[in-house]
């Protein structure tokens, strides 16, 4: 039996916060559809709405209102992800790219919709609810991290090819020229070590990346759980019940901009790691490379 329960989000937590499990709502030949995951179709499905609506009868020379909408939205993040990438290689990663924030922005945006975590079923007088923000699940983040290293390793190939690669991370980075034979040659054998140590560097990405944008979306579920939970103690206080009603909004509009922020920097992140490695033909790399410095793990 579907039904709406009293809290905003998960019922099951009303005392302890968010759990930090989805909850499995029924199996398909034996694997479990969680909460998450129904909200992972869901958006996926809107966007592809979304995008056929606003683009339908084919893109225009006047674009339509929904054309200069998305139009807008790929101007804006080309500004910025292609002097990261590279100008050679923009036109192949940034359909990833975007696909990354578009997707991202609307899960992290789900957890301030109504029903999420708020409707669900009965299942032996559990509630369990059929939506949860699909990032405050860390499985769904871990599958986009392990995606983007993916990603990376595929992009790296395509665009820069083995060398190009193996160059980056093994390779001496030092110019014959400069330098004597020997110092080349010892300098050869310290970048090649160097190259396992940046190895490492390379697979906790996927740790970094998935805890960064599951941390801070879980946190945001907490937190707007905390301040629903305590605005209903306040409306039965009957001078301060107004409370009740405000005390939410300006953690709604918090993490309004948190969504938009985790968005952008898991893109722009995964754009530096691939730029890194595909525009060093382009006078704009040294951008990518400062942003990676702040923000390597």
């Amino acid at each position: 039996m579907c039904f709406v329960h009293g809290c905003p989000l998960f019922a099951s937590a009303e005392e302890h916060g968010v759990s930090a499990s989805s909850t499995r709502v029924f199996s398909v030949f034996g694997f479990p559809i969680t909460d998450s995951v129904i909200a992972s179709w869901i958006v996926a499905l809107f966007i592809i709405l979304v995008l056929r609506i606003a683009l339908r009868g084919g893109i225009r020379t006047i674009p339509s209102r929904g054309q200069a909408v998305i139009e807008s939205l790929v101007e804006g993040l080309e500004s910025v992800i292609k002097p990261i990438v590279g100008q050679k290689s923009f036109k192949v990663v940034f359909p990833l790219l975007f696909g990354y924030f578009s997707y991202i922005l609307i899960q992290n945006w789900s957890g301030i919709f109504p029903g999420i975590g708020s409707i669900g079923i009965n299942v032996d007088g559990e509630f369990r609810p059929l939506l949860r923000p699909a990032n405050s699940d860390l499985n769904t983040t871990l599958a986009l991290a392990i995606l983007s290293f993916f990603a990376w390793f595929y992009y790296s190939i395509k665009c820069a090819g083995i060398r190009g690669l193996y160059g980056e991370i093994f390779g001496n980075k030092v110019k014959k020229s400069e330098v004597s034979s020997s110092v080349y040659r010892m300098l050869f054998v310290i970048f090649f070590a160097v190259g396992f140590i940046e190895c490492v560097s390379i697979l906790c990405r996927i740790i970094s990346l998935s805890f960064r944008l599951f941390g801070n979306i879980f946190g945001g579920e907490n937190l707007l759980h905390n301040m629903y939970g305590f605005s209903e103690k306040l409306a039965n206080v009957p001078v301060a019940n107004f409370l009740s009603y405000l005390i939410p909004l300006p953690f709604y509009f918090f993490e309004f901009l948190v969504a938009i922020i985790q968005a952008f920097v898991f893109t722009l992140l995964v754009s530096i790691y691939i730029g890194s490695i595909t525009s060093h033909s382009d006078s704009e790399h040294d951008v990518g490379e400062e942003f990676l410095e702040k923000e390597q793990i």
